[in-house]
């Protein structure tokens, strides 16, 4: 039995191959998934993208961007 293509959190990897997610297979699946409704595949992918860059600040705080 093989793993999912899905975002370990708060890493945001792939559970799969432990590339940053989504990796190559994980957009492929997304796409076949969502081929007759893309809104919603750009609705998930904008939660998904809100999601992480929350998760990911607070593991990383320094990495953000700076003020000038």
């Amino acid at each position: 039995m093989t793993k999912p293509h899905t975002p370990i959190r708060p890493l945001w990897l792939c559970r799969a191959c432990t590339a940053p997610w989504p990796c190559p297979i994980a957009r492929l699946t997304l796409l076949r998934e969502y081929a007759d409704d893309r809104v919603a595949l750009l609705v998930y992918l904008g939660g998904m993208l809100h999601d992480a860059a929350g998760e990911l600040h607070i593991l990383h705080p320094d990495d953000g961007p700076t003020k000038r």
